[in-house]
C-alpha cells in the first residue's frame, strides 16, 4: 500500500480544525460533521504513522465536495505543517 508523507496526526488535526468530532475504537478512527452529515471511517492509525495515498486522497475529495475544504486549500494546509 503506497503511503503518502503526512502523518495521521496531521490529518487527525485538520479534521479537528473543521470541526469533526472523533472516536476511537479497535477497529479504527471514526470522524463526524453532523452539519454536513460528512463521516470518515479509517483503520487505526498510529498518530506518527503515515497515511495511505488512497485515505487521503479520499478525505480531499469528500471535504472538497461536501464545501468544508477547497481542495487546494487542503493540499496547502497540509504541505506547511511539519510531519
Amino acid at each position: 500500500m503506497k503511503t503518502s508523507p503526512i502523518s495521521f496526526a496531521q490529518l487527525r488535526q485538520m479534521l479537528r480544525d473543521l470541526h469533526f468530532t472523533e472516536a476511537r475504537k479497535e477497529a479504527g478512527w471514526r470522524f463526524d460533521h453532523p452539519a454536513s452529515k460528512t463521516i470518515f471511517l479509517f483503520r487505526p492509525y498510529a498518530p506518527d504513522e503515515h497515511v495511505s495515498m488512497h485515505d487521503l486522497v479520499a478525505t480531499r475529495m469528500q471535504l472538497d465536495w461536501r464545501g468544508l475544504l477547497p481542495a487546494d486549500t487542503f493540499d496547502h494546509s497540509l504541505s506547511k505543517t511539519p510531519a
